[in-house]
């Protein structure tokens, strides 16, 4: 059975998951730069190299998180439990400065997660919507 929501209640959910998955993807592709680069640079690897590794997948999914497509907001879900496991095992760290960029690592990905699946639930509700209202 369909949703009796009105629309525009829909889009207001949207216009906010929205906004909230665009920052959270900036921020934490802000945080990977800054940890890996200056803050907390690895030992012996080049962190360029590390920097790439990470933020590539994650930089492959700002366009279409940018036009507001639900389809690749869902498949960065599944992206970025890799981040958050990651973020998880440095939280355990012995050193503090690791251990809280890996904790706001986590937390980063779980507002991402969280905002990216909603976005994608609400928007392909709203585009069902939407179709059915022109037919």
């Amino acid at each position: 059975m369909r949703s009796k929501r009105p629309a525009k209640n829909l889009e207001v959910k949207v216009r906010i998951t929205g906004l909230v998955t665009r920052a959270s993807l900036l921020g934490l592709m802000g945080l990977i730069g800054l940890w890996m680069l200056w803050l907390v640079p690895p030992g012996q690897a080049n962190p360029v190299t590390i920097v790439a590794i990470h933020l590539i997948p994650l930089a492959l999914f700002v366009p279409a998180v940018l036009r507001g497509r639900p389809r690749p907001h869902a498949w960065l879900c599944f992206v970025i439990i890799i981040y958050f496991c990651e973020g998880v095992i440095y939280g355990g760290s012995s050193n503090p400065q690791v251990q809280l960029l890996g904790i706001l690592q986590s937390l980063l990905t779980m507002v991402l997660f969280t905002s990216a699946m909603l976005f994608a639930r609400w928007r392909s509700q709203l585009n069902r919507k939407l179709t059915d209202e022109a037919s």
